[in-house]
């Protein structure tokens, strides 16, 4: 398990790349690569999920609203969804 730090700054510094299912989402919710970043920028939370092994993190889109990250890490983040 990495540190909840490394996740959200792979997320403000755009070091992160997309599943498939990420980017499939990403089209349908008109979310941005920009409103990821806030998101980390603007993380309240990032709780790691031992059930999944992944991490969500909560936080805000460039417009304020609501996003919610879920993502893993290696190198770099890898989102696995968002809403």
């Amino acid at each position: 398990m990495c540190d909840e730090k490394e996740i959200i700054t792979a997320l403000r510094t755009g070091r992160f790349f997309l599943s498939v299912h990420a980017a499939r989402r990403m089209r349908q919710r008109s979310i941005t690569k920009a409103d990821i970043q806030a998101c980390g920028r603007t993380a309240e939370s990032c709780i790691f999920q031992a059930r999944c092994g992944t991490y969500r993190v909560d936080g805000k889109d460039i417009d304020g609203g609501p996003l919610t990250v879920i993502c893993g890490i290696d190198e770099a983040a890898i989102i696995v969804t968002l809403f």
